[in-house]
């Protein structure tokens, strides 16, 4: 081999000797990364949940509804970090919820948003149930554009996550009378819904049906995509037909008998 072959070889065997080493240090690098990442995202969940626990016990100095306020805009920048919850999940959820419920009852939006994510997210539906029947102490028909949401939110808590077709047929019942006695358009629309709703509970529905028409009423109440894909997904898995319409809402149909 010439000498100028030979040193052509050893260059680029130096080369590619750095280019492995290299890619070697840079997988290294952001395995590592990750793994920081991974660790700053679970000590950030340990000082949040910390922080709002102490919250709920913090006094308020007469200053409720800023306290409340001031959660709820925590709570939504901490469903909003997706890379961290991907990691941590949604522990501190409850405590955000619990701390809003008591300084502020009458904080319907809040408590709407808050409870499906608690239920579904937090995973903790029974906690979800306790804090709306508190917030339904302090709140009547006339309390805000929309409080027999509170009602039918619950119901579903009880259908879908309790098994307590009892309980959530009285919940959409006050539902329904709730929202004949508001102001909103459509109001008899919206109550024939929520009886609709009763008189199937009414015939004993198989538990996937019922399922189904839970999660239904869940993606038709609720604004948050995340939580519209988690029940369009649980309806699939439960053998619901679902079909898009154009103007992108979704019509949903019973799983096949066979």
């Amino acid at each position: 081999m010439s000498k100028s072959y030979n040193f052509i070889f050893k260059y680029f065997f130096i080369l590619l000797s750095g280019f492995s080493a290299y890619s070697l240090q840079l997988n290294l690098l952001n395995k590592q990364s990750k793994v920081s990442n991974d660790q700053f995202f679970i000590q950030q969940e340990k000082q949040l949940i910390a922080k709002s626990t102490l919250q709920k016990k913090m006094p308020s100095f007469g200053l409720n509804n800023l306290i409340a306020d001031w959660n709820f805009l925590q709570y939504i920048q901490y469903l909003g970090d997706t890379e961290a919850r991907e990691v941590t999940g949604y522990s501190a959820i409850t405590n955000y919820f619990e701390t809003i419920v008591n300084k502020d009852p009458k904080f319907v939006d809040a408590h709407l948003s808050m409870s499906t994510s608690n239920s579904i997210f937090a995973g903790k539906p029974t906690k979800t149930v306790e804090l709306l029947e508190k917030s339904l102490e302090s709140i009547t028909p006339s309390s805000s554009t929309y409080p027999f949401f509170l009602w039918s939110y619950k119901a579903t808590d009880e259908v879908l996550f309790l098994g307590d077709f009892e309980a959530a047929k009285k919940s959409y019942r006050t539902a329904a009378e709730w929202s004949k006695l508001s102001n909103v358009e459509g109001k008899e629309t919206i109550a024939n819904r929520f009886l609709d709703t009763v008189a199937f509970l009414d015939t004993d529905p198989d538990s996937a049906s019922a399922q189904i028409s839970a999660w239904t009423l869940v993606l038709s109440s609720s604004s948050d995509q995340n939580v519209r894909k988690h029940a369009l997904q649980k309806i699939e898995k439960l053998g619901g037909i679902i079909t898009r319409k154009p103007n992108g809402t979704f019509e949903i149909k019973p799983p096949k008998k066979v």
